[in-house]
């Protein structure tokens, strides 16, 4: 009997983020409005952890992920995304084995 490892929402988002910030082109991940709005509530209970810009949701094998982030003049916003999308992607399904569906954001653009 083999032994089963499962990921959890959290450990895949944390993958993506770190996977997101490297391609060239993001300078920075930055929470959405639900992710700010999660935070505000959870520093006003004494919980840590304010979002990241990334959040994923494991279920069956596939993770979906969703990235917001910050990129600044000059790159073609449309390339990074896609360039995002394969990075991430192709990360989590070799660290996890997960199939992973991305879907990016562009938050701001810095001048």
């Amino acid at each position: 009997m083999g032994v089963s490892v499962g990921f959890g929402d959290a450990a895949v988002a944390r993958i993506a983020a770190a996977v997101a910030a490297e391609v060239p082109g993001v300078v920075a991940l930055r929470p959405d409005l639900g992710q700010t709005l999660l935070g505000i509530a959870g520093s006003l209970l004494g919980e840590s952890g304010v979002g990241t810009g990334a959040t994923a949701v494991v279920e069956g094998g596939r993770a979906e992920i969703t990235l917001t982030l910050v990129t600044s003049l000059g790159h073609n916003t449309r390339d990074l995304c896609t360039a995002v999308q394969r990075a991430v992607a192709a990360r989590v399904q070799q660290d996890t084995g997960l199939t992973a569906v991305v879907t990016v954001t562009v938050a701001d653009v810095l001048l």
